[in-house]
């Protein structure tokens, strides 16, 4: 009996607040006031939270040698050169499935120049030219000298992409030093190499627009 009769005035009195928010606009608009401060503040804590976690993921940085940095970098910058070569090779093999319209036309001029340098002339390659490079290029020479291939712009491509991607990033990276096997402990390279590090990388720090 208790718990009922607790319970019924427990409903009387929802019900008595309830009558008076309908009727009461003075009382409704306090509790509007009580129920926005409420909001107001849940919002601000999840703000505040949602701050410091931010702040402490952004504290925790990985810990990585400049050496192993560099090397890691180099290593992604050879492997997107070893697949323009490989896409190269890939172009030359197919060349007579890819354009078989133009195929014994250009087939024609790369054997043509490819006879001219070993019967007729002594030929000597340098710049990291090959035979097979050659030959690539005189198969596809029109379109090369539409749209030229250039290393260097090429290497620049991969260097965005790299940037672009965020990983390589030097403030993701507590760089330290590795030569203590026991103890690693950060860098203690001086000023200038420091500024060095960094003039060299800023592309990976900064954003397209920044840089």
């Amino acid at each position: 009996m208790q718990t009922l009769a607790s319970t019924n005035v427990y409903i009387h009195a929802n019900n008595d607040e309830a009558d008076r928010i309908m009727i009461d606009p003075a009382y409704k608009m306090e509790r509007m006031k009580e129920a926005t401060e409420k909001i107001y503040a849940f919002h601000e804590a999840y703000r505040l939270v949602d701050e410091q976690m931010k702040g402490l993921s952004y504290s925790m940085k990985v810990p990585m040698g400049k050496d192993m940095y560099e090397s890691w970098y180099n290593i992604e910058k050879s492997i997107m050169k070893f697949d323009r070569i490989f896409n190269k090779v890939e172009k030359f093999e197919a060349r007579a499935m890819t354009d078989p319209e133009n195929h014994e036309r250009r087939e024609k001029r790369m054997l043509e120049k490819k006879k001219d340098r070993w019967s007729a002339n002594y030929t000597y390659f340098f710049g990291n030219l090959t035979e097979e490079e050659q030959q690539y290029r005189d198969y596809f020479q029109t379109e090369l000298e539409i749209d030229p291939e250039d290393d260097y712009i090429d290497e620049k491509f991969d260097e965005m992409h790299l940037a672009a991607q965020g990983d390589f990033n030097p403030k993701l990276y507590d760089f330290v030093d590795y030569t203590h096997k026991s103890n690693p402990h950060e860098n203690y390279d001086d000023l200038v190499e420091q500024k060095i590090f960094k003039y060299k990388y800023r592309q990976n720090a900064d954003d397209v627009l920044t840089y």
